[in-house]
């Protein structure tokens, strides 16, 4: 059990202020307690992203997603006890409180049975010619550009060691060997393992060429700039109990006109140049290994087209969305501007 003297939460903070402390606790759980110190409830990173799909600011306060009866734990109970409410549940940690409902620290799933979270297995796409990047990209794969003094792929391969990722393939086409010559196999923490695409596989092909598994994997296109928890999302489809949970990046636009507004011939009012939101997918996923039986094996084929079979098939597909930050370096205006944001941090 680990002990908490600091992630706790009153009521009426926002939504913002508990994911900050929620990124900040290994745990990824906050408490709220009363005036006299009693878990009220509780807020785990999972509830603040379900918040946010319903609809919710960051600035709503946390007493909008609260239940009445928080999941808790007593000290007097068993590990079996234990075991079955992990089971139930699918959270990956949990209060424990004393006989008068007060914290005394929290337990884990990978402590008390970590059979029910079995390290991933990930995968980075890092096939691709970067085309839009050229000519950075005509003597360098676009995922081993640095930004920040680290590549790309270098910053995701560690992101997923975080997330306790011990193995991770490398799916490799365009100037595969300069991977191996930058990578090697196991100096960032990991073991990597190279897949060399024969001809070019689109965004799930690759996934053909993946060993056999009986653990989820951890999909990322590798050439994105994030600092996503991946633990996080891995938790998230854990609890969902999802075959497939895609990462939903929010994207806006806006209209450089005016928008007329209309009931049937009448104008109602001119909405001018407004910005529509809509959650795009952010080219990350978490794969039960049993949906690699929809990738075909001798042909490029689309991630959305997997997710499409398994949808048909009723498997449980979940969107977890993404509340860090998170960019796809489409274009060198893209680039420039994510290189120029480094440079600030690391003066601050």
């Amino acid at each position: 059990m680990t002990d908490v003297t600091t992630a706790t939460l009153r009521p009426d903070q926002s939504l913002y202020d508990a994911f900050r402390l929620v990124g900040a606790s290994d745990d990824r759980l906050v408490v709220v307690v009363d005036a006299d110190g009693r878990v009220t409830a509780t807020v785990s990173d999972g509830d603040i992203r379900r918040a946010v799909l319903s609809g919710l600011q960051l600035d709503t306060p946390v007493s909008q997603i609260l239940s009445g009866a928080p999941l808790v734990l007593h000290t007097a109970d068993s590990d079996d006890t234990v075991r079955d409410v992990f089971h139930r549940s699918g959270r990956s940690a949990i209060a424990v409180v004393d006989d008068e409902q007060r914290l005394i620290g929290v337990r884990r799933l990978t402590d008390i049975a970590p059979e029910l979270a079995p390290a991933p297995l990930g995968v980075l796409m890092v096939g691709g010619r970067g085309e839009r990047l050229r000519p950075l990209t005509d003597k360098m794969p676009k995922p081993l550009l640095k930004i920040g003094g680290a590549a790309i792929v270098e910053r995701l391969i560690a992101s997923m060691r975080g997330a306790g990722v011990d193995e991770v393939y490398l799916t490799v086409n365009y100037m595969a060997e300069q991977f191996e010559e930058r990578l090697g196999g196991s100096d960032l923490g990991v073991r990597l393992h190279y897949l060399r695409e024969e001809q070019p596989l689109d965004t799930a092909g690759a996934l053909s060429l993946v060993p056999h598994q009986d653990r989820p994997l951890l999909v990322s296109n590798g050439d994105l700039v994030t600092t996503i928890d991946f633990a996080a999302m891995l938790d998230f489809h854990r609890f969902h109990r999802s075959a497939i949970t895609v990462a939903g990046v929010e994207y806006a636009a806006t209209v450089p006109y005016g928008v007329l507004r209309t009931a049937d011939h009448h104008l109602l009012h001119i909405d001018e140049k407004p910005t529509t939101r809509q959650l795009v997918s952010g080219g990350i996923y978490v794969l039960e290994p049993d949906v690699l039986r929809y990738v075909p094996g001798d042909r490029p084929f689309k991630m959305p087209d997997l997710i499409d079979r398994a949808l048909r098939d009723g498997l449980g597909v979940s969107v977890f969305p993404v509340l860090e930050r998170w960019s796809d370096i489409g274009s060198k205006e893209e680039f420039e501007r994510v290189l120029f944001e480094f440079a600030v941090e690391e003066e601050n």
